[in-house]
C-alpha cells in the first residue's frame, strides 16, 4: 500500500510540474541590417517597394521618384565622416556600423518599424545603438542650412512604442545637447534602452530641434541606428 501511495504521489508531482511549465519561450532577435541587399552601398527605396525587411521586421520607406527623395528608413554602408552637406546624407559620423559592422539603418523624418508577421503578435524592444549622421553632425557643429548650435540648443529623436496603434510609451534621446552648460554632439555609437516602451508591435521615430523656421526644424532630421535588440515570446513546439 505504501508503495502504491508513493507511486501516485510521484505521478501527481510530475503532472503538476508539467502543468506549471510555460507554453511559450522568449527569443531574442538582433536587427543589424546586414541581411539587406544594397546598391552602390545604399538601399533608399528607389525600387518602389515601400519597405525593407531585416530579421523579420518591416522598416517602412516612402520614395518620391520625381525628386529622387525618400523618408522613413534606408540602409547604408557609407562611412564618410568628413564630407559636409546633403550629398553625404547616407554616411554616419561614427565611421561605420556599430561594433565595426558593415551596414546600419538610417531613420529620416518620421520612420516606422513594425512586426507584422502574424496579426496580434507583439514584441518587447530592449535596446538599440544610435548616433548622428555625418550631415547632421557637421550642420550642428558648423552651421549650413541651420545655425551653429550654442548654449541652450538641442536636437533629439523621440522613440514611441505602439501596440495595435495605441501608444504605450515614448522616450527621448538627445543627439545634441547644449543645455545647462553642456556641449554634446553624438559622434559615436551609444546604447539606448527601449525597455520602457513595453510590449509593442510598432516603433516610431520622430525628430525635434531647438533650431526651427516656424514649425519646421532646420537640423537635418536623421539618426543612424544599429543592433536593434528585440525579445519576443514564441509558442513552444
Amino acid at each position: 500500500m505504501k508503495k502504491n501511495k508513493l507511486f501516485f504521489a510521484v505521478i501527481a508531482m510530475a503532472v503538476l510540474f508539467t502543468a506549471c511549465q510555460p507554453d511559450t519561450e522568449k527569443t531574442e532577435y538582433v536587427v543589424d541590417f546586414e541581411d539587406v541587399t544594397l546598391t552602390d552601398s545604399i538601399w533608399n527605396g528607389s525600387d518602389g517597394s515601400g519597405a525593407f525587411v531585416s530579421n523579420g521586421f518591416t522598416f517602412k520607406n516612402s520614395y518620391n521618384a520625381a525628386w529622387a527623395s525618400w523618408r522613413g528608413f534606408s540602409v547604408s554602408a557609407k562611412k564618410n565622416a568628413v564630407t559636409r552637406g546633403w550629398a553625404n546624407e547616407f554616411s554616419t559620423i561614427a565611421g561605420g556600423g556599430a561594433s565595426s559592422s558593415k551596414q546600419f539603418g538610417l531613420a529620416f523624418d518620421t520612420a516606422v518599424v513594425v512586426w507584422d508577421v502574424k496579426a496580434g503578435e507583439s514584441f518587447k524592444a530592449k535596446s538599440l545603438m544610435i548616433t548622428n549622421s555625418t550631415w547632421a553632425y557637421w550642420e550642428i557643429k558648423e552651421g549650413g542650412y541651420g545655425k551653429v548650435f550654442s548654449a541652450g540648443d538641442w536636437f533629439k529623436v523621440k522613440i514611441a512604442g505602439y501596440l495595435n496603434d495605441v501608444k504605450t510609451s515614448e522616450l527621448e534621446y538627445y543627439l545634441a545637447d547644449f543645455r545647462d552648460g553642456k556641449s554634446f554632439i553624438s559622434n559615436t555609437w551609444q546604447k539606448v534602452s527601449l525597455s520602457d516602451l513595453g510590449n509593442v508591435n510598432k516603433i516610431q521615430f520622430t525628430f525635434d530641434s531647438s533650431d526651427k523656421s516656424g514649425i519646421y526644424i532646420n537640423t537635418p532630421a536623421y539618426a543612424c541606428i544599429d543592433n536593434l535588440v528585440i525579445e519576443k515570446e514564441t509558442d513552444k513546439e
